[in-house]
């Protein structure tokens, strides 16, 4: 099969891309492997796009540690000193909201390959994501309880069980980042409650951290029945990037990130993220998550994310470069649908640290991981991971003792948090 790929454009327009994480070396990678200069701001030396060869390093502040207001006046230094206006890729959450909070700002300096704020913020809070994609595509039944006496209308409204999960994951209820991000204090993406004294108990602990809660009905089946559509949707209109995955295993086992994803055929889905992202009005990069409700032969909308995330080289692996997509369009060229076409419905992403956190998880409860072996048993298909590659094999990293020392440290906090949500 002959794979088009799109011709490497020289041009002076670089990118930056921040926070420098696993998802950040995916897209330091699927620019750099096109010729695009890239910068990665970091703040941890155990980060990895710092070390690809891609890449040039700046240290930056933490915007955790050091603050918004540093992080922004760093950014807004940092764009004045460039020729050209870079491309910024932001690849959390955190950042994703407050450097958005300053967007009118920035745009002086930076190009933003995504949606405006008040677009970004449909998407980001829940709550007001399934409101307005309601009779647009399925989503499941929500409900927001404002108050502890309105829990009990709000399970039965939603049904038993019930999933409980934050309005935003980084975000308190006073719109400041959270003190300590959702999955530390509870330990996945989402709790399950069957009663109404489990979700009473869930609420307090939640709204005592700050958080505002959705409560949602809860889609049976196996991990499996989730089906990813990674897309690009351009400013101009249209998904000239669409490509579809199914995850086999997740950390936490319920509620958690992929562990193992395979690229898959599942062209249903295609035409429902394509819908809503075009009822929202977004454009930009973006992971859409869905699950096959057997009891309604339906696939309902989970969530949307806006923005680079852990198994995003998996796309590039079969053909659809998102990174590159976003890039060509920011810069104003044209994007060629042909070049963007997913080729392969085989190759396996595999986090062999998630393996690691899950065994871990399990011994710590006494139990082997559900599953876990026999997905990675099978070698049907390639394999690629989030981190390694033989054209980019981050000799840097290994070299480097901050990186050992820092990720000793790093190492022994997450022994801590396993045994905190064992």
């Amino acid at each position: 099969m002959t794979v088009l790929t799109p011709a490497i454009t020289t041009t002076a327009i670089p990118a930056v891309v921040y926070p420098d994480n696993l998802a950040a070396l995916s897209v330091c990678r699927g620019l750099g492997m096109r010729g695009v200069a890239v910068t990665v701001f970091s703040c941890d030396r155990t980060s990895p796009g710092q070390y690809s060869r891609y890449v040039d390093r700046v240290a930056a502040p933490s915007l955790a540690r050091d603050g918004e207001g540093a992080f922004i006046d760093f950014l807004e230094t940092y764009g004045r000193s460039q020729r050209r206006r870079p491309v910024l890729f932001l690849t959390d959450d955190s950042s994703l909201v407050a450097v958005n909070r300053h967007r009118e700002r920035l745009e002086k300096f930076y190009r933003f390959p995504m949606s405006p704020w008040p677009v970004i913020e449909r998407l980001l809070y829940k709550d007001t994501l399934y409101a307005a994609l309601e009779g647009v595509v399925p989503v499941p039944r929500t409900r927001v309880p404002t108050s502890e006496a309105e829990l009990p209308g709000v399970l039965d409204a939603v049904g038993s069980p019930a999933l409980v999960k934050p309005r935003l994951r980084c975000m308190s209820g006073g719109e400041q980042l959270a003190a300590r991000p959702w999955e530390r204090v509870f330990g996945g993406k989402a709790v399950r409650v069957r009663t109404l004294a489990e979700l009473t108990d869930t609420y307090r602990k939640a709204t005592a951290e700050g958080f505002t809660l959705i409560v949602q009905e809860e889609i049976p089946g196996p991990v499996s029945a989730l089906h990813s559509v990674a897309l690009y949707s351009s400013s101009r209109g249209g998904v000239p990037a669409a490509f579809t995955a199914r995850k086999l295993a997740q950390v936490p086992e319920d509620y958690g990130d992929g562990l193992v994803v395979r690229a898959a055929w599942s062209p249903d889905v295609i035409p429902l993220a394509t819908a809503a992202v075009a009822h929202l009005g977004y454009f930009g990069i973006a992971d859409i998550e869905f699950k096959r409700d057997e009891a309604t032969k339906t696939y309902k909308l989970l969530d949307i994310n806006p923005r680079p995330w852990l198994w995003m080289n998996l796309p590039t692996a079969c053909g659809v470069n998102l990174a590159q997509a976003a890039y060509t369009d920011a810069i104003g060229q044209h994007l060629d649908p042909d070049l963007f076409r997913q080729w392969d419905y085989q190759t396996r992403w595999v986090s062999m640290r998630g393996v690691a956190v899950a065994g871990l998880r399990a011994v710590a409860q006494g139990r082997m991981p559900k599953g876990l072996w026999d997905v990675l048993a099978d070698r049907q298909g390639k394999r690629v991971g989030p981190l390694f590659t033989t054209d980019d094999p981050l000799t840097r990293m290994f070299s480097d003792p901050r990186y050992w020392w820092q990720s000793l440290r790093h190492a022994v906090q997450g022994m801590r948090d396993v045994r905190a949500t064992s």
